[in-house]
This record gives structure tokens, C-alpha cells and sequence, in this order.
């Protein structure tokens, strides 16, 4: 049944207006993530003028500490053609796919601090204006309060709708929508100016920013909501700074599309973890710690203002000594002679003892550690913390710390299949014809069209199993198994070849060496005597690949021994 605009704008309405609500009643708890990741926790928080204020780093390196184990090496993708249809070319679509995430590490990385710190987070692809055919798409991290999800559905791919709220600029805006009549708003910003509520008291969607009515268009912006109506196949603009609200800025078919014609968004998701019953609803990892975040710098901050006031005090008889007197003896001077009519010294002055801190503040501190090391799945040693385990539990724990980090890296290398999907989709709908491009595909230069990237793709994260831990195995494992291989009879061209990739050693280790010029022969010919070539010496029985091995191998354990 089709809808009226006006059944369209209430629904937007509706929609808009629950996830506001949604992200609004959280506001104060991610504002605190956020300034523990910063550094900045004390801010907000009521305190005397005369308290220190201490504050640890561990919101900070725990997130960090994932996102060193998630991104080693630039994100990848592998690309198939889909066994039941052969249309468009793998390999010049993979190319184009890895040329373009080659450059988007960076985004990829903030919105892995994004999901880490805050419940979860996305990554938008928008076009971009530009005559090069493979720069025709933009791509950037977008945080979780900007997003529209259906929050009922089962999964990303079974939503009934979602969107992306948003400020545009009033130039931005007519050159998008067309000359109209705008009622311009100053940006707001969710976190507002500072003065958001904490511990968990909701307030008005963040939006406390200053209104300046003084400032000219070019500075001032419109509210917009873009979403995608999967049930009607629609895409809306609207904004309520256009016609107050009652009439839609756009309306269209979504115009990206699936290779079977579903229609796709523009928004591809990263979730490192999910409530069970409502998998559209993310999980923060910080909030897993927070709370031990919060008593570790409680209990700093107190023994720093203890240990302040853990200072020499002393009593003395009132009357024995006059200001003078007085001032001579906290003076200090060495030799400084002070007089008094007492009868007897005893008593006169005295140390006002201070108890020590009670050790259960140390106990307290062990327990906050151990929770905090507890709710990260990083080995100790990966955080670069002295350990006194042996080679054995080493590598053991490097082998939990790597299968729990795939965990997470499954759900980034999900997020970087869609990614690569949706930039060829994209890139296919926004190339014009006549767009050409030429790209370097296995050491030839190959011209690609729009016709080479329509097709129906099995795309694979290539970045799998490759973060410092797991690649630091493989080489382990790599060198451990030379000698068997060489038994084996694997030549050792391709040894050499794969300890070359492993390592990541230059190409040119690959080129065989030139063959040395025989020595000019003087006087007669010598023949060899045959015992001496069948004996040899123990080097030149062996084969160069055993050679090879041995070399190795005796590296590895030298390591191992130092």
C-alpha cells in the first residue's frame, strides 16, 4: 500500500524520536568513557578546591592495546567470482577494492575506537567529487548516536529501516537540495558544551550548544535525517529546518543496489559485541571496566591527599617559649641557641605521630588490578608487563590472546567485506560511461570499466589471524619446521621463498646469485682423485636446503637462549 508524504514524514518523526530517546538516556554514561579514555575523568566531577586530583592512564591503554592487536597490517580483501554466476572481473575488482582500503586504515581504526569506547560504530560511504573514476567514493567513521537502526531486527541484513542524522551546512545543503528557503540552526554536538549530566542522569539529547543568531549562513547549518525504507524500497531526505518539517527534502529509489537488486545503505556496521536479545544494540567494552577505572582513581586520589598530609607536627607547652624563640626552632639553623625558664626540658616540645595507611588499601588495590586485567582478554605480556612465565606458558598464552582477539577481528573483518562491497557498488553506479581507469593486475596493466566491478562477488577479509601475536607464531612455527620439510623433499627455492614472504624481506633475496667465473687453469690439468670427491666434508655432502635449515634453526635457538 503507498504511503502519502505525510504518513512518511510521521513516520520519520517517530523513528527519529525514539532514537533520540534511546541515545539520550545514555548520554552521561558514554560521556564518561569518553573522558576516561581522554584522560580528562575528574571532569564533571564535584570536588574541594584544596583535593589533588590523580588520575591513571588504563582507560587509554586498554583500548589501545585491543586496536594494536586489530590492525597490524592495512586491511584487505580477497575476491572471488561467485561459482553460480561468472559476470564482472575478481581480479580487477579485488585490485580496486585493496587500492582504495589501502588508504582507509585510518578511518578503520577510529571507528574501532569508537566501537571499543562507545557501544558500537559505523562506517558511511558517500560520493565524492572527482573526475578519477576509483576516487568517486568517500568513506568515513560515524559514531553510534548518528545512526538510525531498527532495533527489533534480528540482524543488519533483516532491518526494516535505518538512517544517518546529521548537519549539513547551508551551502553544502542547497548544492545538494537545491536553492531553498532554509531556517539555519547552529551545529549541536551530542556530548553538548561540558555541562552534560554524569553517572547515568539523562538530559535533552545533548544539545547544549550555543545559539548565535550573529553568525552568517555559511557557518550555520540544517538537522537532517537520510533514511533507507527497506520495506517500501525508499529512500527519504528530510530536515525540520525545511518548510517546518512538513514536507521532504527528497524522495527516491535507494539507489545502491545488491547484485540481485536488494537494496542496499550506505552504512556498513562494526560491533565488537552485542546484547544477546537484541543484537542491534551494541555493547561497550569500556563499560565491562569502568567501574574499576572509577575506584582506582578514587583510591589514588585519596592516598595522594593522604600522603600530603603526612607530615612533622609537633606540640609544645604553651608559654615556654616566646614568638622569637619559637621562630628560631622551626628556623633550623644549625648552632641556634634558645633559651626557656622551665625547670625540665621533658615536655616541652613533642611529635604528633601519624598512623600509617592500613594494608587493606594495598589488598584493595591487587583486587581493582586483577579485575581490570580480568575484563581484558590480552595476555600480561602483550600489555608489556614483566611476567616470570617460561617459553611454554608463553606461547600458550599467546595462542589465547590470539584466538580471543579473532573473535573480535572476525567481527572487523566482516566490517571490511562490506566495506569493499559496497565501494564497488557504489563506484559502479557513480562511474559514468566512458569512465576508465588502469590498474596493475598480476604485473600487467589492465584497463578497468564500470561493466568489471558488476558482478557477483564472494569477498573475503585477507587481514584474518595476521595481528602481532599470531604472526610472531608463525614464524616460530615456520623456522621449527624447516628441517622436516627439507626431509621431506620440499625444494629449497620454495623454502626460501616463504621465509622470504614471511618476513617480509626484500624481493631481490629471491634472485638467484650469478654464477662465479671459472679461474683462468695454469699448467696441466690435474685429475681429481676419486676417494677425495666421494668423501668430501661434511658441508659440501649436505644440500643447500639442509644448509639452509641448519642456519636457521641454530638462529632460532640462540634467540630462544638469550
Amino acid at each position: 500500500m503507498a504511503r502519502t508524504n505525510k504518513d512518511i514524514i510521521h513516520f520519520i518523526e517517530v523513528v527519529l524520536q525514539d532514537h533520540k530517546d534511546h541515545w539520550d538516556a545514555q548520554m552521561g554514561e558514554l560521556k564518561q568513557y569518553k573522558n576516561a579514555y581522554e584522560n580528562r575523568f575528574w571532569d564533571g566531577e564535584v570536588y574541594q578546591d584544596a583535593m589533588i586530583r590523580v588520575e591513571t592512564a588504563d582507560c587509554f591503554s586498554y583500548i589501545e592495546g585491543f586496536i594494536a592487536a586489530l590492525f597490524s597490517k592495512a586491511p584487505a580483501v580477497v575476491i572471488g567470482a561467485d561459482a553460480a554466476n561468472a559476470g564482472g572481473d575478481p581480479d580487477l575488482a579485488q585490485v580496486a577494492a585493496n587500492r582504495f582500503l589501502f588508504s582507509q586504515r585510518e578511518q578503520l581504526e577510529i571507528a574501532s575506537r569508537l566501537a571499543l569506547i562507545y557501544p558500537n560504530a559505523f562506517l558511511k560511504l558517500s560520493p565524492n567529487e572527482t573526475d578519477e573514476m576509483l576516487e568517486k567514493v568517500a568513506i568515513r567513521a560515524v559514531p553510534p548516536w548518528e545512526v538510525i537502526v531498527d532495533r527489533d531486527a534480528s540482524g543488519w541484513s533483516k532491518q526494516r529501516f535505518c538512517g544517518h542524522h546529521y548537519y549539513l551546512t547551508i551551502p553544502e545543503a542547497r548544492e545538494k537540495f537545491g536553492a531553498r528557503s532554509f531556517t539555519a540552526v547552529p551545529k549541536q554536538d551530542y556530548f553538548g558544551s561540558g555541562d552534560a549530566p554524569y553517572r547515568g542522569t539523562p538530559s535533552v539529547y545533548g544539545y547544549s550548544g550555543a545559539t548565535s543568531p550573529d553568525l552568517p549562513d555559511d557557518y550555520l547549518y540544517i538537522e537532517v535525517v537520510e533514511l533507507y525504507d527497506f520495506a517500501y524500497d525508499q529512500l527519504y531526505f528530510w530536515s525540520p529546518n525545511f518548510a517546518n518539517g512538513e514536507k521532504l527534502l527528497e524522495r527516491s529509489d535507494i539507489p545502491v543496489r545488491s547484485y540481485d537488486d536488494k537494496p542496499l545503505s550506505n552504512l556498513a556496521p562494526l560491533y565488537y559485541a552485542r546484547k544477546p536479545e537484541r543484537p542491534m544494540d551494541g555493547l561497550s567494552a569500556v563499560a565491562r571496566v569502568y567501574d574499576q577505572f572509577y575506584e582506582k582513581n578514587i583510591l589514588r586520589t585519596y592516598w595522594a591527599n593522604a600522603v600530603r598530609r603526612d607530615s612533622r607536627q609537633y606540640i609544645y607547652k604553651e608559654g615556654a617559649f616566646d614568638e622569637e624563640e619559637l621562630a628560631k626552632i622551626t628556623a633550623g639553623v644549625d648552632g641556634a641557641m634558645i633559651g626557656t625558664d622551665e625547670q625540665t626540658l621533658t615536655g616541652l616540645i613533642q611529635p604528633i605521630g601519624v598512623e600509617p595507611i592500613s594494608s587493606n588499601f594495598d589488598r584493595y588495590l591487587n583486587f581493582i588490578e586483577s579485575d581490570i586485567n580480568r575484563g581484558s582478554i590480552l595476555a600480561p605480556f602483550s600489555r608489556g608487563e614483566a611476567t616470570k612465565a617460561t617459553a611454554t606458558e608463553i606461547t600458550a598464552l599467546a595462542q589465547y590472546s590470539a584466538s580471543e582477539i579473532g573473535k573480535m577481528a572476525r567481527e572487523r573483518d566482516y566490517s571490511i567485506e562490506m566495506v569493499a562491497d559496497l565501494y564497488l557498488r557504489q563506484l559502479s553506479l557513480l562511474a559514468e560511461d566512458g569512465d576508465k581507469a588502469v590498474l596493475a593486475v598480476k604485473q600487467k596493466a589492465k584497463v578497468i570499466t564500470a561493466k568489471d566491478l558488476h558482478g557477483k562477488f564472494r569477498i573475503s577479509a585477507l587481514d584474518q589471524g595476521n595481528q602481532p601475536i599470531a604472526d610472531a607464531i608463525k614464524k616460530q612455527n615456520l623456522i621449527s619446521l624447516l628441517p622436516i620439510l627439507t626431509s621431506l623433499g620440499v625444494p629449497a627455492d620454495r623454502l626460501k621463498e616463504e621465509i622470504i614472504r614471511a618476513y617480509e624481506l626484500p624481493e631481490d633475496f629471491l634472485k638467484a646469485p650469478e654464477p662465479e667465473p671459472e679461474a683462468p687453469k695454469v699448467g696441466t690439468r690435474s685429475v681429481p682423485d676419486e676417494e677425495a670427491l666421494q668423501e668430501g666434508t661434511p658441508e659440501q655432502q649436505q644440500s643447500p636446503a639442509a644448509v639452509l635449515a641448519n642456519a636457521l634453526v641454530g638462529s632460532a635457538d640462540e634467540i630462544q637462549g638469550q
